[in-house]
């Protein structure tokens, strides 16, 4: 047992998703670290995290995956248009879900942004970081985390 409740779905109708061929699944995720970004394209703190996120994406490879989950805080953030010119102007490569209705926001009690949560390879959130996370602590962390599960026989990822 790694973290104390299970992490709502991810997938929910009527939403957009970019950087994927599909629309992903808790399932689809078992045996990785998610690491849910809840953000504002219009937040500059969000934007700082992105370099951070694309670190660990690389050092962790197919141990983790980052989806974005862009709470969008203005009128005109609501556009998916708008949010698919974000994702190319910033060079987004990860997943991300437009939820305009801030239907995850509210499953998962997300008050700020950014706000990172983790969930854990057997589907249950382990923790969640407000605000802009001091790297290499955040690295060491998640590497710690991973390394854990990793000796405690925790099953691979599908690719």
């Amino acid at each position: 047992m790694f973290g104390l409740a299970p992490a709502p779905e991810l997938s929910r109708s009527g939403q957009v998703w970019f950087n994927v061929a599909y629309p992903l699944s808790l399932a689809d995720l078992r045996g990785r670290l998610v690491i849910l970004d809840f953000w504002t394209a219009c937040c500059v703190n969000c934007l700082h995290i992105l370099p951070v996120l694309q670190t660990l994406e690389e050092t962790f490879g197919e141990s983790l995956v980052v989806i974005g989950v862009h709470s969008p805080k203005y009128l005109a953030e609501r556009d998916p248009k708008c949010l698919a010119n974000a994702i190319c102007r910033l060079g987004i490569r990860h997943p991300v879900i437009h939820d305009p209705d801030f239907c995850l926001w509210r499953a998962y009690g997300i008050c700020a942004w950014p706000t990172l949560v983790f969930i854990g390879p057997d589907g249950k959130v382990v923790g969640e970081l407000q605000g802009e996370p001091i790297t290499e602590r955040l690295l060491a962390g998640v590497g710690r985390m991973i390394r854990q599960w990793r000796q405690e026989g925790v099953p691979r990822p599908t690719p």
